[in-house]
C-alpha cells in the first residue's frame, strides 16, 4: 500500500478536494490538520470535522458510488498519502482483515458524529462549548487543543465573539488555559464535564 500511495505535501489553505469531486480515494494524514467543511446556500461555513495526524478520511464513501459531499482544506502545512479505491480493493481481496479494520474505523467515526450532534442539540452556549472542548480533546486534561476560534464557531454554530467570551469565562474560573489565539488547554476536565452534563 505504501508503494501504491501517492504522497502529497500542501501549504496552509490548499484545497485538497471539493464537493462533488469523485470519492475514489482515502487520505492518511501524516502531518498537519485538514478541515472538512460545507457552505450553505447563503455562503455560511460549517466545519464538519478536522482530520488530525494519524487519522484516515474517505473510507465512508469509497464504495458508495457517490461523490464528495464536503470540501477538504489544509488548516496548516500538511503531508498525507492518497490511496485509490482500486488499490484498496486489491488489498482487501488479499487480506480481508483490512476490510474489517475499515469497518471498525467507520464505527468509531459514527460514534464521534453522534456525539457532535448531541452537543449541537444543547441550547446553552456555555454547555455547548464545554461539550465541544471535551469532544475535540478526547477529554485529556493535559492535551493542548490547537484550534482557531472561527473553526470552533463554524463547528458548533456559535458566534466567534461568543466563543471568545465564554472561553475567557472558563479561563477566569480556572477550568482552561488560553495560550495565544489557537491553543486551549483543559485544566479541569471534571469541571468542564459538569458544565456540559448540566446543560444536557
Amino acid at each position: 500500500m505504501v508503494k501504491a500511495a501517492g504522497h502529497r505535501h500542501v501549504p496552509a489553505g490548499a484545497v485538497i478536494f471539493k464537493e462533488d469531486d469523485p470519492a475514489d480515494r482515502i487520505l492518511v494524514v501524516h502531518r498537519g490538520r485538514i478541515k472538512l467543511n460545507h457552505y450553505s446556500a447563503e455562503g455560511k461555513e460549517y466545519v464538519l470535522d478536522i482530520v488530525e495526524p494519524g487519522e484516515i478520511y474517505g473510507e465512508q464513501r469509497l464504495f458508495s458510488g457517490l461523490r464528495q459531499e464536503v470540501n477538504a482544506v489544509a488548516l496548516e502545512a500538511s503531508s498525507f498519502c492518497e490511496i485509490h479505491k482500486r488499490d484498496i480493493e486489491a488489498l482487501i481481496i488479499k487480506a480481508p482483515e483490512v476490510g474489517i479494520r475499515m469497518l471498525e474505523e467507520l464505527g468509531a467515526k459514527y460514534s464521534r458524529v453522534s456525539r457532535l450532534h448531541e452537543i449541537l442539540s444543547i441550547n446553552d452556549a456555555r454547555g455547548r462549548l464545554a461539550g465541544y472542548l471535551l469532544h475535540a480533546s478526547g477529554e485529556a486534561s493535559a492535551k493542548g487543543l490547537r484550534i482557531a476560534r472561527d473553526t470552533i464557531s463554524a463547528s458548533i454554530n456559535l458566534r466567534t465573539e461568543t466563543i471568545s467570551r465564554k472561553l475567557k469565562e472558563l479561563e477566569a474560573e480556572g477550568l482552561v488555559a488560553l495560550e495565544g489565539h489557537k491553543v486551549i488547554r483543559i485544566i479541569d476536565p471534571d469541571g468542564i464535564r459538569e458544565i456540559f452534563e448540566s446543560s444536557e
